[in-house]
């Protein structure tokens, strides 16, 4: 659909249609055109076309959408009562769109003319019986040629059925050409590029960038609606799966603590998630600490750095506990009156990082700072399968009072990719609705990858993706961190050939897309992500570690907001039978492609696989 967003100056008939088309599934050879403006119009100065639909091996539809409280026809003069224009015969704003469209192709050689071009009148608020056509018999139209609210439950099918009427009627009229087989997937995209010339000829992958960043930020400015329904809570906890925008909230809400005059921490475990923290509280003069947690510990404790050969007993062991001494010798290292926690769910279980929480606090009183925490218990990839915790849980042990506060709307991950990872990974949504329009351009793209051949696959990944995203916005994942993943391997090495050497300055560049390990990656997300090592060797690794290889590949795949490519080698599951579903059903959230057959029939929602 172009444009995939309806302009804020479509009227109710238009927006009732533009709905409707938004909801078709399995046409992904159609275009869809809404609010056409006819600069070249042969019957006026311009025009305007509400929707064409371009149906390969079909046709091409000019719909006019209309609303009216009734509908009279008679002796060729129509009547749509409460109408701006009453007496306007829409039909004849289709013959001109008509004329204006054939003559604006032919002139670039993009009509063969036997192409099937219909009109149809939609009324979008009117049933059939609320239309009163008092000459029958006329031969101005068809009555294939109008359309009802009722056929906005089936648009795609009412398409089908006037194109196919259209082109039986007209294929045996005398001297008319109708062949809809000329209209070849290759030809429509032809003509809906050429439709659309005055938009896609300015637009590069910098001008979407743009676009997609200030759309991206208004759906999540929209979600911070959340925290004024709870901001007389002094500890709130979101829980939410991925693309939900629980890390924006958490952002915000330290914001707004800072700016109240409190002495505020945001934190998290990541490294490059508080680097994105950072990025959305912006620099200001407010007493606002961001920084990851080992960080913070450091500086607490007096220290510059952690040791060379630091391991997970430094991390989560010796560090925190020299934190807690320092703090006890010096508490105002601390005493912050509000703690703003993302991905809480790294910290939780683990008593020593909660008692340090705990002592950042004014007093060492988390009953009585203002505490924000957002977690989700589903992507515990860290952890061991048998380790892990329930991030609600842990966060009550520091404020009984928490209130528990869900968010589910869908503000991130394009709704069809979401839908596609989710069937892919036999993995439900645990999401209650989606925020970006159902027809938001997107994909996921599986390519299996035969041994011997993964580079080559990723230069050809990357280079399809850098077609529609800057490379600034694309990124390669792996299960593996710098030392085993396909391209820290491959960086490790001198390239050998032409391919791998166009790789390498991709890689490596003036501007070079960014790679990491899937673990590093967690809390953040990129316009296109290509997921490699994906292989039973790898399946093997997580299994052996005792690790959810379906969590790790939902993490890995929701990174992406519009675009995800797989790289999948031979033999590589989607899950294993040790995996369990983390994502509990809930009322009123909706469960898309989480159902699977199994030998004991149909697999739910939080029902172990074996």
């Amino acid at each position: 659909m172009h444009p995939t967003r309806l302009s804020d100056k479509a009227n109710r008939s238009e927006r009732i249609l533009f709905t409707a088309f938004e909801g078709i599934q399995d046409k992904n050879d159609w275009v869809i055109l809404t609010g056409l403006q006819l600069a070249q119009h042969v019957a006026g100065l311009s025009g305007e076309v509400d929707a064409i639909v371009i149906a390969p091996n079909r046709g091409i539809l000019l719909i006019e959408a209309k609303t009216a409280e009734h509908v009279e026809y008679r002796d060729g003069e129509w009547f749509l009562a409460k109408n701006p224009a009453p007496t306007k015969n829409p039909l004849t704003q289709l013959d001109g769109a008509r004329r204006s469209i054939r003559h604006f192709l032919r002139q670039r050689d993009l009509l063969l003319g036997d192409e099937p071009i219909a009109r149809l009148v939609w009324f979008t608020n009117l049933g059939r019986w609320q239309f009163d056509n008092a000459t029958p018999g006329d031969l101005t139209f068809f009555e294939w040629e109008l359309a009802w609210a009722d056929d906005l439950t089936h648009p795609a099918a009412l398409v089908e059925k006037t194109l196919d009427a259209h082109n039986a009627w007209f294929g045996e009229a005398e001297n008319v050409a109708v062949d809809p087989t000329s209209l070849t997937p290759e030809h429509a995209n032809s003509i809906a590029d050429a439709l659309l010339a005055s938009f896609t000829a300015v637009t590069s992958p910098a001008d979407r960038r743009r676009q997609r960043l200030i759309d991206e930020r208004a759906l999540l400015e929209e979600q911070e609606f959340a925290l004024e329904l709870l901001e007389m809570n002094r500890h709130v906890f979101f829980d939410g799966p991925a693309g939900c925008g629980k890390s924006w909230l958490v952002a915000v809400s330290a914001r707004r603590h800072a700016r109240a005059g409190r002495r505020t921490l945001l934190t998290c475990w990541n490294l490059l998630m508080a680097d994105e923290l950072r990025a959305m509280v912006g620099s200001s003069g407010l007493d606002l600490e961001v920084a990851d947690l080992n960080a913070v510990m450091l500086r607490v404790a007096g220290l510059d750095a952690n040791p060379p050969d630091a391991d997970d007993a430094w991390y989560r062991g010796e560090l925190p506990q020299r934190a807690l001494e320092a703090l006890e010798q010096h508490p105002e290292r601390g005493n912050f009156d509000a703690i703003c926690v993302d991905e809480f769910q790294d910290i939780a279980g683990v008593p020593v990082l909660m008692r340090v929480l705990a002592a950042l606090t004014t007093g060492s009183d988390p009953a009585a700072a203002r505490l924000v925490f957002a977690g989700d218990g589903g992507q515990q990839i860290m952890r061991a399968r048998d380790d892990r915790a329930d991030p609600l849980a842990e966060a009550r042990l520091l404020a009984p009072a928490l209130v528990h506060a869900r968010v589910r709307r869908n503000c991130r991950v394009a709704p069809r990719l979401l839908q596609a990872i989710s069937r892919t990974l036999a993995r439900p949504l645990d999401h209650s609705c989606d925020r970006m329009p159902a027809s938001t351009p997107s994909s996921l793209q599986v390519d299996e990858v035969a041994n011997g051949r993964e580079l080559p696959a990723l230069l050809t990944a990357l280079k399809r993706l850098g077609e529609w995203y800057e490379p600034e916005d694309i990124v390669v994942l792996s299960p593996f961190g710098p030392q085993s993943s396909l391209v820290g391997r491959f960086l490790a090495r001198e390239p050998e050939n032409k391919e791998e050497r166009a790789l390498l300055e991709l890689l490596t560049g003036e501007r070079p897309v960014a790679w990491r390990s899937i673990f590093k990656a967690k809390g953040l997300d990129a316009a296109a992500v290509v997921v490699t090592d994906v292989t039973a060797e790898a399946a093997a690794w997580a299994d052996e570690h005792n690790l959810s290889w379906n969590d790790l590949l939902y993490v890995g795949m929701t990174r992406a907001r519009y675009a995800c490519t797989v790289l999948r080698g031979e033999g590589a599951p989607w899950r294993l039978a040790t995996d369990r579903m983390h994502v509990p059903h809930r009322e009123g959230v909706r469960v898309l492609g989480g159902a699977m057959q199994t030998p004991l029939g149909i697999l739910r929602p939080g029902q172990p696989l074996a």
